[in-house]
């Protein structure tokens, strides 16, 4: 991909690892746009980007939401004339409890954020990277989405979903030119820990947002006739037993 014209979008934005992809994909020349539900965060990411000389474009959009989801897309679309890769990155820590303690509530939009986010957003940038004869969609999964945890069995269950569903995506989609990649991360030092209610040792270095934007630029700067599609991550100071 040429990094002076590729267009890169990214959904979940506003803050921690979508932030970060977003500004250092935007320094390395990538026109990147993004969409998260806090407005003003997304707006100071923008002036940011604009500031140091890169295109971005901020959208509100949630992505929970297929008619939002749908206009994150297709604004891209108008303004840049295409799409070359979509990094689905919106993803939210549930409450860290036994299942039986869930409410309704929470399990639909444990579901709807960590999983139907990425399927209303593939359902639609698919027809334009097929009518491109190109593209890469990269769905950010979790270690959680290969191994179960107690107290993690809505969160699991999502990624879990979201790796089964890219692995079928990929076979359908690889004949028009289109790769899907899985980006498995652990433990990042972000806020998702905080709002599942789950507080990380803090002797321990765990990823930080930059290391997985850095691992969305390995992704996409592969080679065309290479697929990456799968890459886990974790810090090598973080103990996961079993593996």
């Amino acid at each position: 991909m040429n990094k002076d014209k590729g267009v890169i979008a990214i959904a979940g934005a506003s803050s921690g690892t979508g932030r970060e992809m977003a500004r250092y994909l935007a320094s390395l020349g990538y026109r990147v746009s993004f969409s998260a539900r806090r407005e003003k965060l997304l707006k100071e990411i923008e002036r940011e980007i604009t500031k140091s000389g890169g295109e971005a474009f901020a959208i509100r959009a949630d992505m929970a939401l297929y008619d939002e989801a749908k206009g994150f897309i297709e604004k891209t679309v108008e303004r840049f004339g295409r799409i070359d890769v979509l990094v689905n990155n919106v993803g939210a820590g549930i409450r860290f409890a036994d299942f039986e303690n869930y409410t309704k509530e929470e399990i639909e939009r444990g579901v709807s954020v960590n999983l139907m986010t990425v399927l209303y957003a593939c359902k639609v940038v698919i027809p334009y990277m097929k009518k491109q004869k190109s593209g890469h969609i990269i769905n950010v999964s979790s270690i959680l989405g290969k191994l179960s945890r107690s107290g993690f069995a809505i969160y699991s269950a999502s990624k879990q979903a979201v790796e089964g569903f890219s692995r079928a995506l990929l076979n359908e989609v690889r004949k028009h030119g289109i790769k899907v990649s899985i980006l498995a991360p652990a433990a990042i030092q972000t806020e998702w820990a905080e709002k599942a209610g789950v507080e990380l040792p803090s002797d321990t270095r765990f990823l930080k947002p930059m290391d997985l934007a850095k691992a969305v630029q390995v992704l996409i700067e592969t080679p065309p006739h290479v697929d990456i599609w799968n890459l886990d991550m974790i810090s090598s100071e973080q103990v996961i037993d079993p593996f």
